[in-house]
């Protein structure tokens, strides 16, 4: 069984924090401290975490007492914290960082290199290596760990040795904000029974554990920080992304990776990501560490996290994954406990059980780092070699094989969109050119002011992988059996998720392209005519950022529910008219930033007036992501929301404060349920319960809007009786490799776009797809309408499905009468990790749906 062991009471560990504190601000000496004497502790002590002033003090401390260690901040966090940077390497080589730094530049892009230059720069330029810790807060070992390597970085002279081939950039933590939100519950819950549990929110203010999922689309400040270090500031040669996982299990995965190899990533990056995981293994097993694991669950397909970017990047990308404890408090595992891999050439020396610590987890976690450090110092010219050499196989490979250039055309339906995503691809390091002249490509004509995308450049996986559509493989358990999942997404293509139309060049063309210098804009937009009322294309994004922005200010919106002749044009039903004080600011403003243009409007037109929404969002105390992820749209789209708990809802009398209610993506079982008493504290036990859905059907029947996304449509379908039915295949139907599957993954659906949840949207389009819901209307369900459905062939877009003729006409996104209210069910997420641009406006019409007036003839 899996005990838990206790040496200090809270009040004497909250007491030790103070102290700690007190201590940091006191310790100051003409060489650094050792990390356990300064903080009165050993470092990894049970039931003891440095939160992140402590550790961001003990580093400060450090880089002022030794020559060779700096510390950065590189910016702010989301709550407002310093995110920081560690520099460590010789002080021969800290005298010259801009120099090093350059030549960097020079080596990523083998184009800057002078002949005979890069055997010079050899001789003296020492290779680069990130270690980044505790992205996921969680998994709280690698912050403390980091104050003992900046230590040895600083004083232990094998390492002294070493940094003179090595420049090593040391991020304590990648989410600051989580690490002391992780550090405040474990002091609040040490001594309890809940000592060590999963909080009740989420460890990113927006977006938990999926910050490790953004390494492409760089919605959070904390991922766009680290990007820009990666890809214009240092560009090092090897990324070691540090991480925890499961505790019963394997004690240490490292490289080689299983698979799929994702077909963009060199053979040669995949042979040295193996050979820097193999020497690390190779390493634990010599200090007779247990249970370190290769080939196992982690693969090379998925694009998006922290050591798979820079793999897009000619760059080493290692991962590790240690077992985790709870938190700082130790555990110990049967043999019975645990669920170990078979022994083998992949996991020669299981682990026998017994007490497991958090100072296990560092003492592993710190051998990894000196096995990086140490293999890139030895084998440094050639790590330096094999970099420029993945750099000029990336050019030869975009100028000898299609496709040869991604083309994006001037005319888009969304021109803001398709700026965003340029900008995106941009500041990942991608190289876009604008055609200064149309010019033709593979029979296509292009006008000038298309964007070209072309392939001969050093970051070419990058730029490939995310423009072109996934074609995952179809992979068995065995032969015959059930998928074997990819561990994350299967498909992503960036085109497709943000509904920028954009083509690839299979053949040589000629074109006259001046490369984008500065971060790229759409097309300044217009503002006519004298207002104060305005019309709007509604196809674009930036319309609804002019709704929200109005409305908050206190100004009017409605959306067309007719086709109206004005100004010489036919504009369609779901078109916007905005009016208000301000109205015209606002919209000038997005005119400049974003591309959008509105013309003044005056006369009647039919239309429904749309409200202010009083929108609640639901946020259960089980820490979803969706939800985070709902409330980073909002915002960013200057949606005003109330966040609604389970013990608001209980109260009832709902209308009375909203009139839309989102359930993000949930299960059914969970929003009743939520978190079992006698685990988390009792104001965060429990879910709706009874009484909250008895609240939720008098909302509802009484004529309030709940908007349910992915899974969450489960609960509505149950809980308000619908005549709509899920028939996803079940776990166990998938399991017979026989059924429907598709994990996250692009697929086809076509839109309605004359009813108001379509408003805006094409006639067919991508949606995002995890294994949601699918709807079957029953046949005589009068109060049901479809929106969206999957079409009847074709409807695997990007990514992966078995069996998906099981979609056929089946529906993706409804709308049910329910008493005198509305249930829209979503069977994907709308605003999937930020991604989903192109479906975002479906979600924002169902808030409006729920805001808006009954449709009548209005005069502006």
């Amino acid at each position: 069984m899996l005990k838990t062991f206790r040496l200090f009471p809270a009040l004497v560990v909250m007491l030790a924090a103070s102290a700690t504190t007190l201590r940091a601000q006191a310790v100051r000496t003409d060489a650094p401290t050792p990390p356990d004497d300064y903080l009165g502790h050993p470092v990894g002590a049970d039931f003891r975490l440095a939160g992140w002033e402590t550790i961001t003090s003990y580093l400060a401390h450090v880089a002022e007492a030794a020559p060779g260690v700096r510390l950065d901040t590189l910016g702010r966090t989301t709550q407002g914290r310093p995110f920081v940077l560690v520099t460590a390497t010789s002080p021969e080589n800290m005298s010259r960082l801009d120099e090093i730094r350059t030549a960097q530049a020079k080596l990523a892009d083998p184009r800057r290199l002078a002949d005979g230059e890069l055997d010079a720069l050899l001789e003296s330029q020492p290779a680069v290596v990130l270690i980044a810790h505790n992205i996921h807060s969680t998994e709280i070992a690698s912050s403390q760990g980091g104050m003992e390597l900046t230590y040895a970085l600083a004083t232990d002279p094998e390492l002294a040795s070493l940094l003179q081939n090595v420049v090593v950039l040391l991020i304590p933590s990648v989410n600051p904000d989580g690490q002391r939100m992780v550090t405040d519950w474990y002091l609040r819950t040490l001594g309890t029974p809940y000592e060590g549990s999963r909080m009740p929110w989420l460890y990113h203010h927006y977006v938990g554990h999926d910050n490790n999922r953004d390494w492409y689309m760089l919605t959070q400040v904390e991922t766009q920080m680290l990007n820009d270090l990666l890809y214009d500031a240092w560009r090092p040669e090897l990324v070691y992304d540090v991480h925890q996982m499961g505790g019963r299990g394997a004690r240490f995965f490292v490289p080689p990776f299983d698979d799929p190899a994702n077909p963009n990533i060199d053979p040669l990056l995949v042979r040295e990501i193996s050979l820097f995981g193999l020497q690390i293994s190779t390493d634990l097993e010599a200090e007779k560490k247990a249970g370190v694991v290769n080939r196992q669950r982690f693969d090379l397909w998925w694009h998006g996290g922290l050591r798979t970017s820079p793999a897009r990047h000619n760059m080493v990308g290692i991962l590790s994954e240690a077992a985790s404890a709870r938190l700082a408090s130790p555990v110990f595992l049967e043999p019975d406990d645990l669920r170990q891999p078979e022994h083998g050439v992949n996991y020669p020396n299981p682990w026998p059980g017994g007490w497991w610590r958090i100072r296990d987890i560092i003492d592993y976690q710190l051998i990894a780092a000196r096995a990086v450090i140490e293999l890139a110092a030895v084998q440094r010219e050639k790590l330096l070699r094999n970099y420029v050499r993945l750099g000029e196989r990336a050019l030869e490979a975009g100028a000898d094989e299609p496709p040869f250039a991604f083309v994006v055309p001037a005319d888009q339906r969304d021109a803001g969109t398709a700026a965003a995503m340029l900008a995106v691809l941009q500041r990942g390091g991608v190289e876009v050119h604008r055609a200064a002249a149309a010019f033709e490509a593979d029979g296509i004509e292009y006008a000038a002011g298309s964007h070209v995308v072309l392939m001969a450049q050093p970051y070419r996986a990058h730029a490939k992988d995310l423009l072109e559509r996934q074609v995952y493989p179809d992979r068995r358990v065995y032969p015959g059996g059930p998928p074997d999942a990819p561990y994350d997404a299967a498909g992503w293509t960036l085109p497709l998720q943000m509904g920028v139309e954009t083509f690839e060049a299979r053949s040589p063309f000629e074109a006259r392209l001046e490369l984008v210098d500065g971060p790229l804009r759409a097309p300044a937009g217009s503002v006519t005519g004298s207002g104060p009322t305005f019309i709007l294309d509604y196809a674009v994004n930036a319309a609804n950022l002019a709704i929200n922005r109005v409305l908050t200010e206190g100004g009017t919106a409605a959306l067309l529910t007719e086709p109206v002749r004005h100004d010489g044009q036919l504009w369609p039903a779901g078109s916007a008219l905005v009016t208000g004080e301000g109205a015209r600011e606002i919209l000038e403003e997005l005119a400049r930033t974003e591309g959008l243009s509105a013309r003044g409007f005056d006369g009647s037109a039919p239309a429904a007036q749309v409200q202010t929404p009083r929108i609640g969002l639901y946020q259960p105390w089980t820490s979803s992501m969706d939800e985070g992820w709902t409330r980073w749209l909002f915002d960013s789209w200057s949606l005003p929301y109330t966040t609604v708990h389970d013990a608001e809802i209980r109260v009832g009398d709902l209308l009375e404060r909203y009139d839309v209610i989102v359930l993000p993506d949930i299960w059914a079982n969970s929003i009743i349920e939520g978190r079992e008493a006698g685990t988390v504290p009792s104001e965060y036990a429990g879910g709706l319960g009874e009484q909250g859905v008895a609240a939720i059907r008098a909302f509802v029947r009484g004529g309030g809007t709940l908007i349910c996304l992915d899974s969450s449509s489960d609960f509505a379908i149950e809980q308000l009786d619908l005549p709509v039915s899920n028939v996803q295949p079940s776990f166990q139907e998938i399991r017979s490799g026989d059924a429907f599957y598709a994990p996250g993954s692009l697929l086809a659906a076509t839109i309605d776009s004359t009813h108001p949840l379509g408003y805006g949207m094409p006639g067919s389009t991508a949606i995002y797809y995890a294994n949601g819901p699918i709807f079957l209307v029953d046949d005589d369900a009068d109060e049901v309408t479809t929106i969206a459905r999957y079409p009847d062939a074709g409807q695997l877009l990007s990514g992966y499905a078995i069996h998906p003729e099981f979609l056929d006409g089946k529906a993706a996104l409804i709308e049910a009468r329910s008493g005198a209210g509305r249930v829209i069910l979503f069977g994907f997420r709308p605003q999937h990790r930020g991604q989903t641009h192109e479906t975002f406006k479906m979600l924002f019409n169902a808030v409006y749906r729920g805001a808006a007036e009954e449709a009548a003839r209005a005069t502006f």
